[in-house]
């Protein structure tokens, strides 16, 4: 339970940090950052809504660090303390029952389960209507040709079908592993298919229902933070518009104008549309005027900006990797219980002082006995060496007497 609120609390403080960056920016006038930019923070705040990259860096710096605990000090430097050595902690660890924390992390898995679930439904029964209504562009078409030459025009090989819908008043890309575009059957004639096309294709080119699929899963695991679920209309937003900066790059005033006609054309009918499932041409009427005068006034980015904008995102990868050390290090940790938390732990220190100078530093006498034993060895070994020298010599000299005095008998019976 302690590596879920752990990686929990690091994820939602990671990636809140970037958002409150992001709603910053709003301050700003949105002519100086590009959307482009824009639109890249806000999916640097998606990775780290989903991805645990601080845990990560810190496994990496741990391997390349090595903790000293007391019980490693040496012997001479043990000896020299006075006392028992367990420095207090200087911050005392918050804890938490296990009995709440149990209950929280129910609490987040039903919230998680509970928001799958409704996304998922609600994507089946739009799903499910499109197919009741859904009509398949007949290949020889003029709308059909025209796809081919601009997927080969942007380098896309991937397979895009194409199908009309008479539920829906404008165009829009949906599905993951089979991309479809669904045109309108009325009020087509006013839309440059061209276009709608090339706006499209680029939201697959940079693989955009991906990043919204990633959204709402991010969605479902933070459901409890409200930050998350603006990222996704502000990720939407950016999405949009980078897209137009895309499609208009290079484009002349008067196709740029004509483009803005088709985007006008088809705002009023985006207003039912799921936009966490799909990329539409059209977006919110809000937001049409910023959206206009960004693809009019779509300009290449200077060296001070690239300059300004690359320190930006240091800064707020900086602040939010401290951020994150400093959630993850007061994460409450998980303990029995309350009572047993405030009760136990001052006896269990008190039985590990105890314990450590017994089992981790030998006692002074122990010292003084070892230094005496390997003092005295050699002197008791000396003194067991001359009492036998002295218990041995009177035996060998009545040897010799013995033998000396059996000479001269043999010698006087041989006379």
């Amino acid at each position: 339970m302690n590596t879920i609120l752990v990686l929990l609390s690091t994820l939602t403080v990671a990636g809140s940090v970037v958002v409150a960056f992001i709603l910053s920016l709003r301050l700003a006038p949105f002519q100086v950052i590009p959307a482009k930019w824009r639109f890249g923070i806000g999916k640097m705040a998606l990775a780290l809504y989903l991805l645990p990259i601080f845990l990560v860096f810190n496994w990496i710096f741990s391997l390349f660090t090595s903790s000293t605990t007391v019980n490693e000090l040496p012997l001479n430097v043990q000896q020299v303390l006075p006392g028992p050595f367990n420095p207090a902690p200087a911050i005392q660890v918050q804890t938490i029952s296990a009995n709440v924390a149990l209950a929280l992390i129910c609490l987040w898995v039903i919230g998680v389960i509970a928001f799958a679930a409704w996304q998922t439904y609600c994507y089946h029964k739009f799903l499910k209507t499109l197919k009741l209504t859904r009509t398949i562009v007949p290949k020889n078409s003029e709308v059909a040709m025209l796809l081919p030459v601009i997927k080969e025009n942007l380098g896309l090989k991937s397979e895009v079908r194409l199908a009309y819908s008479a539920l829906i008043r404008s165009p829009f890309l949906m599905g993951l592993r089979k991309p479809t575009i669904y045109l309108p059957l009325k009020n087509s004639e006013s839309v440059d298919i061209g276009m709608v096309f090339h706006h499209e294709l680029i939201h697959l080119k940079r693989k955009d229902l991906w990043i919204k699929a990633l959204i709402l899963v991010a969605r479902a695991l933070h459901w409890f933070n409200p930050l998350v679920h603006m990222l996704s209309k502000d990720i939407h937003t950016w999405s949009e518009l980078s897209c137009d900066e895309e499609v208009v790059q290079g484009m002349s005033l008067a196709d740029r104008k004509r483009y803005g006609e088709t985007i006008l054309n088809v705002v009023a009918g985006s207003r039912n549309l799921p936009i966490q499932f799909c990329s539409s041409l059209s977006g919110d009427g809000k937001q049409l005027k910023r959206r206009l005068t960004f693809m009019l006034n779509v300009k290449n980015v200077n060296k001070k900006t690239f300059v300004i904008a690359i320190s930006t995102l240091f800064v707020v990868g900086a602040i939010s990797t401290v951020t994150t050390a400093w959630a993850s290090s007061n994460t409450p940790r998980v303990v029995a219980s309350e009572e047993d938390s405030a009760v136990m732990r001052p006896s269990q220190q008190t039985a590990v002082r105890e314990e450590a100078p017994a089992v981790t530093r030998p006692s002074a006498q122990e010292v003084v006995r070892k230094e005496a034993s390997v003092v005295t060895r050699p002197a008791a070994q000396e003194a067991v060496r001359e009492e036998a020298s002295v218990v041995t010599r009177p035996a060998a000299q009545e040897v010799v007497r013995e033998e000396a005095s059996v000479v001269p008998a043999q010698a006087a019976s041989r006379h």
